[in-house]
């Protein structure tokens, strides 16, 4: 079963940072990404909130763009096939290489919003290394199972995000606590035993999507400002 990542790239260090930079309310949405040749990635775009001149002419003067081609025009959205330099080539290609699917990608001013299914969970951390060693950031905001769907954020089954959204809610992480899992178990209708497995085995696969699966961690310093 495949495993489903959601991350955050800022747009600054990723591709058409100078075009999103000189058009602000620009969007753009993958339609899907082709291989040209073994080593060439081939992105085909769609692009909205600008005018078409204005946009080509960005796209001139984008350094992270080599050629591109109008495919589609239809008035205020249009499609476009790019080519971007070799720094973003070699990490899309990289992607590819760990057997990722880009399920999807948006990009504005600020971020590129990107969605991926990895066939193979270690994957997951060697497309982080690459982005650090290329100097980018790849926040994983989101990481879980495929099968799970929208309910399996960081991997939980529907009882687990269950148990963990009502301890939450009812103050038991809280210090002092305002609910104790004797209470917690009764308004879920199973036994302190079953909560107890529950939160536990739900604890374990937090920590092991988010703490497990990051590169970089905030250093007591960071916590305190």
């Amino acid at each position: 079963m495949g495993t489903i990542v959601e991350a955050i790239v800022p747009a600054g260090e990723f591709a058409l940072r100078e075009t999103t930079e000189a058009l602000k309310d620009i969007t753009f949405r993958l339609e899907r990404v082709i291989a040209q040749d073994p080593d060439r990635i081939m992105p085909f775009m769609w692009v909205t909130g600008t005018d078409r001149d204005l946009f080509e002419d960005a796209l001139d003067d984008d350094s992270s763009v080599e050629s591109f081609e109008l495919v589609t025009d239809l008035d205020s959205k249009w499609l476009y096939q790019m080519n971007w330099i070799d720094r973003i080539q070699t990490l899309v290609h990289t992607i590819v290489e760990e057997e990722a699917v880009l399920l999807e990608a948006k990009g504005s001013r600020e971020t590129w919003e990107l969605k991926f299914l990895f066939l193979e969970r270690d994957g997951i951390r060697r497309v982080q290394e690459h982005f650090d060693e290329a100097g980018m950031d790849f926040d994983a905001q989101r990481i879980y199972d495929q099968r799970d769907g929208s309910l399996g954020s960081h991997g939980l089954t529907e009882k687990q995000h269950r148990a963990l959204t009502l301890a939450l809610d009812a103050g038991y992480y809280e210090v002092p606590r305002r609910a104790n899992a004797v209470q917690l178990a009764s308004e879920l209708g199973i036994s302190h035993q079953s909560l107890s497995e529950q939160l536990r085995r739900a604890h374990g696969t937090v920590v092991a999507n988010t703490v497990g699966m990051s590169t970089s961690v905030l250093s007591e310093d960071d916590l305190e400002d």
